[in-house]
């Protein structure tokens, strides 16, 4: 049996392709738990008005759970990917119910879209 190989995942060759309005439609799965507008505040799940860039665990207000408070560090393109991967394999004990976005392309384009809704 031959075992298939994925070719690596280059996340900035995606964010080249990123579309922030397929972003949008994406982030739908997100909004249940999460605000993304400025002045929204938390929900379930912290606000995320302004998310890129800023400090793991910092939103005011919001109960972060042990594992996130500790994981230290910005939420930069990688960071967020690999969370929104799987979020239980990036933080363990984490609080996120959500189970992930398995492609890549759709990872990219919830990223381009929470970089360009906070400007």
């Amino acid at each position: 049996v031959v075992k298939k190989v994925e070719a690596p995942v280059i996340l900035a060759d995606l964010m080249k392709i990123a579309d922030a309005d397929r972003g949008a439609k994406i982030f739908k799965k997100c909004a249940s738990c999460h605000n993304v507008q400025k002045g929204e505040g938390s929900k379930v799940g912290p606000a995320l008005y302004g998310v890129v860039g800023r400090a793991k665990g910092t939103y005011a207000g919001f109960a972060y759970s042990d594992g996130l408070k500790t994981k230290g560090g910005s939420w930069d393109r990688e960071s967020i990917n690999q969370f929104i991967t799987k979020p239980k394999d990036y933080i363990s004990g984490t609080k996120m119910a959500f189970a992930g976005l398995k492609k890549p392309q759709d990872r990219a384009d919830v990223i381009l879209y929470l970089e360009q809704v906070a400007k």
